[in-house]
């Protein structure tokens, strides 16, 4: 899928939700679509739920218009970029005291997507290693000292 189409799906979903709606849509390790509305607040939802299900139906209506599986992220106001920081900077925050101390933290329950961020923040972090625990919706990062 083109740049221009995709962005103009995407302007076309956004038009039942926020006509104004500023829409760009850039290509850096997968497709991101960065949303500027005056009403970012109804398009995020409590807790990124809105967020999360508007990521999920672009993405299925992408797919099936390109007849292939589209990775895309959506952000509206920034959220999920700011989100992604404070994952990053907690994880390691985390990481430092998992070293320092010498005892496995388990982090709260997370998304793949979120788990997926913590174990590449943390992939090249001397002194620690990580694995996912648990189970559905109570998997969760878990940092533990490496005997380097």
């Amino acid at each position: 899928m083109k740049q221009q189409d995709l962005e103009a799906l995407a302007k076309d979903f956004f038009k039942y939700l926020d006509p104004q709606a500023k829409i760009e849509v850039s290509d850096n390790k997968g497709w991101r679509i960065k949303v500027d509305s005056s009403d970012s607040g109804r398009l995020i939802g409590k807790f990124g739920e809105t967020l999360k299900a508007i990521q999920y139906l672009l993405r299925l209506m992408a797919t099936r218009s390109a007849g292939e599986f589209m990775p895309l992220t959506v952000d509206v106001g920034g959220y999920k970029e700011k989100k992604e920081q404070e994952i990053e900077e907690f994880a390691l925050a985390v990481a430092e005291n998992v070293k320092n101390s010498g005892y496995a933290q388990e982090l709260r329950p997370m998304s793949p997507y979120e788990r997926r961020l913590v174990h590449a923040v943390l992939n090249d972090f001397q002194g620690v290693k990580t694995e996912s625990v648990g189970e559905g919706e109570l998997r969760r990062v878990k940092v533990l000292p490496s005997e380097e």
